[in-house]
C-alpha cells in the first residue's frame, strides 16, 4: 500500500481532509481495516514523527472527531481494537464509542484532561464528557494549586519551577497565554494562582481545606498521563526555554495557528 502512503500524504500536506476521507473510504472496499489503520500510522509518523497532538488531531479530524484530539492513549491501537468498519460512517460511530470511554475513563481516575476544548465539544456528540471533564480539571488544579502553596514557604529564590501547572487543563492553557516556559516568577505564580483560584471560584484562603474535601470525597491522583504524553509535554515546555517565549531558545512545538485552541 507503499502508492497509498504517498498519496495520503501528498494531502495531508496540502491540508486535504476530504480527499484522504474519499481515499479511505474507497480503501476500505478493498482492504481490511487493520491495514488500514497500519496505513495511517505509517503516514503520520513519517509526517510528524513523534508530534503526539499532531498525529491526534489529524487522524481524528479524518473521521470527523477532531474534538476528541486529547484522548491519552495508543490512537493506534485502539483503532485497531474496533470490529471491521462497514463505512467511513460506521467506522467513525464505532471510533466514537471507543474513544469516548477513553477520554472519560481517565478523569475519574486522575488522568489528562490536556487539549480539550469545551467549546469545541460542546458543538458536537462528544459534549457528554463535559461535566466529567470540568470536574477533573477542577480537581487537579486544587491539588496543584496546594501542592505550590506548601512549597513557596521554602523558596529560597524569586523563581519557581512549574512543570506540574503544565502538565494540568488549566495550568497549560493560562500558561500559553501567558507566554511563560519552566520558570517563572514569584510574582506571576501568584497572580496566576488568584485567577486560576477565580476561575474554579474558589478563595484563595480554601484551597487547602478544598483539597482536604476533595480527599476525603474521591481518590488523591491527578496528573497520572501516559508515558507518551508526559515525555509531549516535557519536550513541549523544553522548547519553549526555561522563562518562555522571552528567552532565546523559544520554540513552540504547538503551532502559532493553534495558539488558541486549546
Amino acid at each position: 500500500m507503499i502508492e497509498f502512503a504517498e498519496e495520503i500524504k501528498d494531502y495531508l500536506v496540502q491540508d486535504n481532509i476530504q480527499a484522504v476521507q474519499t481515499l479511505i473510504s474507497d480503501l476500505m472496499k478493498s482492504y481490511g481495516w487493520k491495514e488500514i489503520v497500519s496505513l495511517l500510522k505509517t503516514v503520520t509518523t513519517s509526517l510528524y514523527r513523534k508530534h503526539l497532538l499532531k498525529t491526534h488531531k489529524t487522524v481524528l479530524t479524518i473521521f470527523g472527531l477532531s474534538e476528541l484530539v486529547g484522548v491519552d492513549c495508543d490512537i493506534f491501537a485502539e483503532m485497531g481494537s474496533i470490529p471491521e468498519p462497514e463505512s467511513m460512517e460506521h467506522a467513525s460511530d464505532l471510533l466514537f464509542d471507543n474513544f469516548i470511554q477513553v477520554a472519560r475513563s481517565p478523569f475519574c481516575s486522575g488522568g489528562s484532561t490536556l487539549f480539550f476544548d469545551v467549546t469545541k465539544l460542546s458543538a458536537t456528540r462528544s459534549v457528554l464528557i463535559i461535566p466529567d471533564l470540568i470536574e477533573a480539571r477542577y480537581r487537579e488544579t486544587i491539588f496543584i494549586l496546594s501542592e505550590y502553596d506548601q512549597l513557596l514557604p521554602t523558596l529560597t529564590k524569586d523563581w519557581m519551577e512549574v512543570s506540574r501547572l503544565w502538565r494540568c487543563g488549566y495550568g497549560l492553557r493560562i500558561l500559553k497565554a501567558r507566554n511563560h516556559g519552566l520558570m517563572i516568577h514569584v510574582k506571576d505564580y501568584k497572580e496566576i494562582r488568584k485567577s486560576l483560584a477565580k476561575q474554579l471560584g474558589v478563595n484563595l484562603e480554601q484551597i487547602a481545606r478544598e483539597r482536604n474535601r476533595l480527599i476525603r470525597e474521591s481518590n488523591s491522583e491527578f496528573l497520572q498521563l501516559s508515558h507518551e504524553l508526559d515525555v509531549f509535554i516535557l519536550s513541549y515546555i523544553v522548547s519553549l526555554g526555561v522563562i518562555g517565549k522571552f528567552d532565546p531558545k523559544y520554540k513552540s512545538l504547538i503551532d502559532p495557528e493553534d495558539s488558541d485552541e486549546f
